[in-house]
């Protein structure tokens, strides 16, 4: 099949093209564009307002938002802390607790995948293929309920076929994917683990994350992904991470609508990711919430070019210390802070120092962050491991109702009581468990059908983690000291600082810590609320922009480009092609990188204006479509090298922008042209279309917008969020 060449010569930048022969397009220069040809429609700042925050955690994960319904213009610029809500109502939520409990606001990031392919058509999940993104379609609104999915049933959602004319008991539960709370309730069950169709996952998130700390569970996950590849039930480890994010978005949107939320509200959607995590990692994270996105019927999403529009990203750490400043009344003009956010998976340390002046703001980061994998999961992985240790003799029990009754203790038991309420220091002397079946042991400490665990051995389960949470605080004290800074105040939040026995401990071992070094005790805090302090404070983050980072490009971002053979220095090693149409020796396959790594980008700029041109066939006849790729790298800067060579390697499509020029041929506007004419000025080459418009690349706060102009007009644009290419937190 025929394919059009483009042929550039004409380039970004101030790159004048030095050519000795002739070329189609000498006399052609690119278009005098008028400023407001780029301008968007302006939008009212009085236009109802809906930001959106999502913390997507290792463990649990939770949504914050706040509806202005008089636009950002309605406070002033401030914020009131109490106007955030949180999204609620989780299906199968199994916490007991009271409509006041915060772990109401959050779900486990955990999942159960069937070994069904057919699963996917079922509940309206796509695994991100090609073949599965609409190209040019819109997405419904918010006040839309469709799913847009490929079933016969449209009411196909959160894990469950409904139809009225089914008894949903009849349901083959083995095929069906469970999310969150269901995922914790099926795993429950004996007969899912008697089933081997049944491949539970948690801590995914942590897929993002290359670093040595979180290899060996990488490496965990591993064997159950490839298992699921192999099977055709995902094509990317990432497809996890897309599959629990639309389940997770959908509920958001439901419950938003049920509030009253619907496409009159302008979103603006907040992404929180880990202060360490690559700028591959912010992209990766961005394309999957881009899918989740548009499956579960968002608004403003182009899932083509895993663009979200109003996109902001913000580290964790910086959420969470916004809202800490917001709502501590504990927290000083000019102290120094050390916040400890004590997760499920992670635990994470950054220490700040606050402004002089009010309203309080971070003015620095003292020392580098701190972290480890001591969160709150792993005291369930070390009880889990125990319960199984004291029961590995007792064959006389089946193997799944083993495995069944421990989860069932996990979940039912440890995780949504016991953990959250013991108290090491004051405990009775055991714990008992029913436990169906068991016999008898008093050496063991089985009773019939009850298992008994001493408050000893729990206690050293609890202390393993605390001792690593106690290390990561002590180190940044000591840091912090070591530059002469002293730390007035450790603010604990996370799901695990709800824990008593975790506070008492931290706050016993900073006493002693601070005797030894012979300084002042900082006092120990936990803020209200301080398990979605995350999501929250990304939401207060979000509405007030100012004093974020300086904006330094941490990517680079090019176009695909065609460019005369030997115009440039950098193709004395590349591998030169003929045109098929104009006969002359090009470089296919460059890269131009427009915006640059290292470079200090404005709010707004705008590259020079440049040619584009494309050739095609004059038999047989069809479509004149212009392609344009754009790309992007976290260490190429170096331009006219192409896509193939050691200087781009990692380089990764992000988006491309296609216009259909047939018009010009239908509408008589351009004409066959001959082929071209060599060196020596022979002909080459043979009759063929050409055209050739202009391009102009510019960014706007966040977005990358390409646009594809011709006679004055803009014929396409495409956008490209490129929050990931800047430092979290940038305007």
């Amino acid at each position: 099949m025929d394919v059009s060449r483009e042929s550039t010569v004409t380039l970004i930048g101030d790159d004048v093209p030095v050519c000795d022969r002739p070329s189609a397009m000498d006399d052609v220069v690119p278009e005098q564009i008028p400023d407001h040809l780029l301008d968007d429609p302006e939008e009212s700042n009085s236009s109802k307002c809906l930001i959106m925050a999502v913390d997507f955690g290792t463990t649990y994960s939770a949504i914050a938002y706040v509806a202005l319904e008089g636009g950002r213009e309605e406070l002033s610029g401030y914020l009131d802390p109490m106007r955030i809500r949180t999204i609620q109502n989780y299906p199968d939520d199994a916490t007991f607790g009271s409509l006041n409990d915060e772990m109401r606001s959050e779900v486990p990031t955990e999942v159960i995948y069937p070994l069904d392919r057919d699963f996917r058509k079922k509940e309206g999940l796509r695994t991100g293929g090609r073949e599965d993104q609409s190209k040019d379609v819109p997405n419904p609104g918010i006040g839309e309920l469709e799913l847009r999915d490929d079933s016969d049933n449209p009411l196909a959602i959160f894990g469950t076929q409904y139809d009225d004319d089914q008894d949903q008991m009849s349901i083959d539960e083995a095929s069906l994917f469970r999310w969150g709370y269901g995922a914790h309730e099926l795993w429950g069950r004996s007969a899912t683990h008697a089933d081997p169709r049944n491949k539970p996952l948690a801590r995914f998130k942590l897929l993002l994350d290359n670093t040595s700390r979180t290899e060996a569970i990488r490496n965990e996950l591993n064997m159950t992904l490839q298992e699921l590849k192999r099977r055709r039930i995902i094509r990317d480890p990432r497809d996890v991470i897309v599959d629990f994010l639309t389940c997770l978005l959908r509920h958001a949107k439901a419950e938003l609508e049920s509030a009253g939320f619907d496409d009159s509200y302008k979103l603006e959607t907040i992404l929180c990711v880990p202060a360490i995590w690559s700028q591959k990692a912010c992209r990766d994270m961005q394309t999957a919430m881009a899918k989740a996105m548009g499956q579960a019927g968002f608004p403003g999403v182009d899932i083509q070019n895993n663009n979200i529009d109003n996109l902001f990203i913000v580290s964790e750490p910086e959420a969470a210390a916004a809202f800490v400043l917001a709502n501590s009344r504990d927290i000083e003009p000019g102290d120094t802070f050390v916040l400890l956010d004590a997760g499920g998976g992670t635990v994470d340390a950054n220490t700040y120092t606050v402004s002089a002046t009010t309203p309080l703001r971070l003015t620095r980061e003292v020392v580098p962050p701190g972290g480890g994998l001591h969160g709150s999961s792993y005291i369930n992985e070390n009880f889990r491991a125990l319960l199984r240790s004291r029961l590995a003799d007792e064959t006389y029990l089946e193997t799944e109702d083993v495995n069944g009754s421990i989860e069932r203790i996990m979940f039912n038991d440890f995780e949504y009581r016991i953990k959250r309420t013991f108290n090491c220091y004051a405990a009775k002397s055991k714990l008992a468990f029913d436990f169906p079946g068991l016999r008898p042991n008093p050496g063991k400490g089985f009773n019939t059908g009850t298992l008994n665990i001493s408050v000893s051995e729990l206690q050293k389960i609890f202390l393993d983690r605390m001792d690593g949470i106690k290390a990561i605080m002590e180190e940044q004290i000591d840091k912090a000291l070591e530059k002469g800074v002293k730390v007035h105040k450790v603010i604990l939040i996370g799901g695990f600082a709800g824990s008593v026995s975790l506070r008492k401990y931290l706050s016993d071992r900073l006493k002693a810590f601070c005797q030894q070094k012979n300084c002042p005790v900082p006092t120990l805090l936990h803020p209200p609320n301080s398990a979605t302090a995350v999501a929250r404070g990304a939401v207060l983050r979000a509405f007030n922009k100012e004093r974020g980072p300086r904006r330094y490009a941490r990517s680079s971002y090019g176009i695909l480009r065609t460019e005369i053979w030997e115009e440039f220095p950098e193709h004395k090693e590349a591998k030169m092609a003929y045109d098929p149409h104009d006969g002359l020796p090009y470089v296919f396959n460059t890269i131009d990188w427009v915006l640059k790594l290292g470079h200090e980008v404005e709010p707004v700029w705008t590259c020079a204006p440049f040619l584009s041109s494309h050739t095609f066939d004059c038999w047989p006849v069809r479509p004149l479509i212009c392609r344009e790729v754009l790309y992007v790298s976290d260490r190429s800067r170096d331009s006219h090298y192409q896509l193939n060579h050691p200087k781009n390697a990692g380089a990764e499509k992000v988006g491309e922008i296609v216009v259909d020029f047939t018009f010009l041929r239908n509408e008589g506007l351009i004409h066959p042209v001959e082929g071209g004419v060599n060196r020596y000025k022979k002909p080459v080459g043979k009759r063929h279309y050409r055209v050739t418009y202009t391009m102009v690349i510019k960014v706007v706060d966040r977005d990358l917008q390409c646009y594809a102009i011709y006679d004055g007009r803009v014929r396409k644009k495409c956008k490209i969020n490129i929050a990931s290419a800047f430092q979290p937190g940038v305007k």
